[in-house]
């Protein structure tokens, strides 16, 4: 019920997908009602971001936001792991434009959140309590909130690949179910998409040791997946992280079909536009699982 910040200040280090740099990141504990905001501190014109759904820039390849002048990619798996373990508050400085990628999945930054600890705040948490089922549909993919009285993700995925096809995956989600279930996927790509990238000038930090690799004959990692569904569970991590940018605590049960970084972000932009079907309060009971209305909205603001 009370809001939460790390301990103490924490640091670490490791290559960026994108650019192939290594950068550094400090996280540093932060007052209540600070929610979890970024800067850059190797250029001048970065601003202190409290990011929110409204800040994303960009969803190609990763979820990126504007801090000022200046930009950082792919927070979604820190994002994701900040939420999963229940930290509400803190200060993220980098010093390139992008967070590492470190393996792949959640568990570094979860196994580095740990290791600072997790501080309770004197202040309440407040909630988004939905009244509604509100959804948003593009082509044939949509996601969607639920009302609930429990935090939970279904994710349901379908490509048109032997080696991953059809995968559904359901999760009550709390921060030991998210560290053992679901931290631990990794980011996954095709090898010929994978070329695709090198070949101009992307992903030039991407390799076996921070993505699975599915190629002709399978997954090419020598060690495998660390699950059978490791990709579906992947794609609930993104989503998580995506929709952690909301800001608050929510009690919901989020769905999706073959969502990825930017339905997942038109979600959490909706949910936020939609202040008829939500109150903001520091109560979590009294939420109904049946009798709630529902409505479907066209998105809009896609990046």
């Amino acid at each position: 019920m009370y809001q939460t910040t790390l301990n103490r200040e924490i640091s670490f280090s490791g290559t960026g997908l994108h650019s192939g740099s290594y950068i550094d990141v400090n996280i540093k504990p932060a007052h209540p009602d600070t929610g979890i905001q970024f800067i850059r501190n190797d250029v001048d014109n970065s601003q202190l971001t409290k990011v929110s759904p409204f800040d994303v820039y960009s969803t190609q390849l990763a979820t990126s936001i504007k801090c000022g002048g200046a930009s950082i990619s792919t927070i979604e798996h820190l994002m994701a792991a900040l939420y999963g373990l229940g930290i509400d508050n803190a200060v993220v400085e980098v010093n390139a434009g992008e967070i590492p990628i470190l393996d792949g999945s959640a568990a570094p930054f979860v196994d580095i959140l740990s290791q600072a600890g997790v501080k309770v705040l004197g202040k309440k948490r407040k909630y988004l309590k939905f009244k509604k089922r509100i959804r948003v549909e593009w082509g044939d993919k949509w996601v969607e909130l639920i009302p609930s009285r429990f935090l939970k993700f279904t994710c349901h995925i379908d490509f048109d690949n032997k080696h991953v096809r059809e995968q559904k995956a359901f999760f009550n989600v709390s921060p030991q179910v998210f560290k053992n279930e679901i931290a631990k996927a990794r980011t996954f790509g095709f090898k010929e998409e994978v070329e695709s990238l090198w070949q101009m000038g992307l992903a030039r930090g991407g390799s076996l040791d921070n993505a699975v690799v599915v190629g002709d004959e399978g997954v090419i990692n020598s060690e495998g997946l660390r699950f059978e569904d490791e990709f579906v569970r992947h794609k609930t991590l993104d989503l998580i992280g995506d929709v952690s940018l909301l800001g608050y605590r929510f009690y919901g049960h989020v769905r999706a079909y073959k969502s990825g970084h930017q339905l997942n972000n038109l979600l959490a932009r909706t949910l936020l536009e939609s202040t008829a079907y939500y109150t903001v309060t520091e109560i979590e009971e009294d939420y109904k699982q049946a009798g709630y209305e529902s409505i479907v909205l066209e998105p809009q603001g896609a990046v």
